[in-house]
């Protein structure tokens, strides 16, 4: 044995220079692992992406977004609902203003005789014409036509034989006699009058026979015997009816022969 330290024991083994093994260095097509520059064969190193070798490798992928489309069609809905809110306000204002704006038309037109309220003198003229029978207040005031002056609308009268209901009317002229006597005919179905007196035809009161006082109709007018006369002096013409339960046509044509 040496007594120097340093030296080696005589009978050890030479070992030579130590085997220093590395790491089987990762594969170099591998991600993870490249040469550094300047360094020896299998000296490598695990890569590390920095931010400038990033973007070589891995580029970002840009998404452009397409727009989306709202449905149109509550839109629509809405834009339809408001138009109709609006039409109908429009219509209402219009109806409004309508109901509001007086009639010109009424107020233009010519003021017709039926209109008119009756001349106090030609009704009372009229009251004093009726025949007898008539109780107080029983005729009232009428609407009269053309070329009337007045008329009047009666009840029963109270004389035997007397009509249920009758109206009379006072003209200003003979013409308008005329008219209102066609009228009154074309109301009822004409018939011949009791005793087969002819009809219509002129009557003549007992007085003056050689004198014709009017024309005479006789007629039917829903259902009740109708009797219509004129009278030429007062420009009167009457017309009174009967009824289902009477008088007969004779009777009302008997009370006609007493009161005209």
């Amino acid at each position: 044995m040496s007594s120097d330290p340093r030296e080696p024991e005589p009978d050890d083994e030479d070992t030579g220079p130590l085997d220093i093994r590395r790491p089987a260095p990762p594969d170099a097509g591998s991600d993870e692992a490249f040469l550094p520059e300047g360094g020896l064969p299998g000296d490598y190193r695990l890569y590390t992406p920095t931010d400038s070798a990033w973007p070589r490798r891995f580029e970002p992928l840009t998404v452009t977004p397409r727009p989306v489309r709202r449905p149109r069609k509550p839109m629509i809905l809405g834009a339809a609902a408001v138009l109709a809110v609006v039409v109908l306000a429009a219509l209402a204002i219009w109806l409004f203003r309508l109901s509001s704006e007086p009639d010109s038309t009424a107020s233009d037109a010519p003021t017709t005789a039926a209109e008119e309220s009756p001349d106090p003198e030609a009704q009372d003229r009229l009251l004093r014409l009726l025949p007898a029978g008539y109780p107080s207040e029983s005729c009232t005031p009428a609407a009269a036509g053309e070329g009337a002056l007045a008329e009047v609308s009666c009840e029963k009268n109270s004389d035997p034989g007397g009509p249920l209901s009758s109206t009379y009317t006072l003209v200003n002229d003979e013409a308008a006699l005329a008219a209102a006597f066609d009228a009154s005919m074309r109301a009822a179905t004409r018939v011949n009058c009791p005793g087969n007196i002819q009809s219509p035809g002129p009557w003549r009161r007992n007085a003056t026979p050689q004198k014709t006082s009017g024309v005479l109709f006789c007629g039917i007018q829903d259902d009740r015997p109708t009797v219509i006369w004129t009278n030429v002096d007062d420009l009167l013409v009457s017309s009174v009816q009967s009824g289902p339960q009477g008088p007969t046509f004779d009777q009302l044509y008997a009370w006609w022969s007493s009161h005209s």
